[in-house]
């Protein structure tokens, strides 16, 4: 069979309809189901359950959708392969990391290991949710997110725990205060990130365990990025919940952080990545395991 057919297989179950799947595939409906009808007659039974909403695995897809996925990564790994043999090229991982991930943890061990002059990063940033998507559809070869994210094609790894605080301007009235009632936060203006950010999600999950839900707060504005979430914060429009990596230590002077009674905002960061990685990609993923980051953080604290 060729490679056409698992990927159709793939797209179907990951997308859960056929219809769905020709679009992303830009083939017929009918030519979508003749594969699937193909495989299925190989396998000698069915590989999805048919419904009115679509089409779901049945044991032996599941069974197949994870050979499938080992499949394809090693057909794309030799085409990069032998393509870097003829052309001579350096390695390149493909690396994808949240926003906070990106621009507050990853400057600490790039430079380190970009001396490796035998492997080069190609690095995007967005949000966690995103970033996991792109590992599960191969777009990446590895993520960096910081939300407590799942799926039966990735493997995922925390690396370094993280604790998330409410920020407010150094003028605001709690700007003396080390901790505030879960009554006091839900009644202030709310700045949060954009649905899929792994800081939105780690305050969802912390509001759940009270009985709440985002409806709860007075949410005034929600921002895509971090720098944008600061800068409302510093002019007196709101609060946020952010990790305090992100404030540096130029900044303390127009920030204060505090914590709230009854909620925990704990979180991991972590590394996400397919069974089966190039051996250029498994030696990033190690260094970021294995790299001492409590340390290297709690010496840029100390500034």
């Amino acid at each position: 069979m060729n490679e056409q057919i698992w990927t159709t297989f793939k797209t179907v179950a990951e997308l859960g309809a056929i219809s769905r799947a020709a679009r992303r595939l830009n083939l017929s409906t009918s030519a979508v189901s003749q594969q699937v009808t193909q495989l299925e007659q190989y396998y000698h039974c069915p590989l999805f359950l048919r419904t009115g909403h679509g089409v779901t695995l049945t044991e032996a897809g599941e069974m197949l959708y994870r050979y499938v996925l080992s499949l394809l990564n090693t057909v794309a790994e030799s085409k990069r392969q032998i393509e870097h043999l003829h052309q001579g090229t350096s390695l390149t991982v493909s690396v994808g990391a949240s926003f906070t991930v990106a621009e507050y943890l990853l400057p600490e061990i790039l430079p380190h290991y970009g001396q490796e002059a035998s492997i080069r990063l190609s690095l995007t940033m967005a949000n966690s949710q995103a970033i996991m998507d792109q590992v599960i559809h191969q777009e990446i070869s590895v993520g960096l997110i910081e939300a407590t994210l799942t799926h039966p094609a990735a493997i995922v790894r925390p690396f370094w725990s993280d604790r998330l605080a409410v920020v407010v301007g150094r003028s605001h009235p709690f700007g003396q205060r080390s901790i505030i009632t879960v009554e006091e936060l839900v009644a202030e203006p709310m700045i949060l990130r954009e649905p899929g950010s792994g800081t939105r999600m780690v305050l969802e999950t912390s509001l759940s365990a009270v009985g709440l839900g985002l409806e709860s707060l007075n949410i005034c504005m929600t921002l895509g990025t971090t720098q944008a979430i600061k800068a409302m914060v510093s002019a007196g429009v709101g609060i946020s919940v952010l990790s305090p990596l992100v404030i540096s230590a130029e900044e303390s002077s127009r920030f204060h952080l505090l914590s709230v009674e009854g909620l925990d905002f704990q979180r991991n960061f972590s590394v996400v990545h397919p069974e089966e990685m190039s051996s250029a990609a498994e030696h990033f993923v190690e260094t970021i395991v294995r790299w001492p980051w409590q340390g290297t953080l709690m010496r840029e604290d100390a500034r």
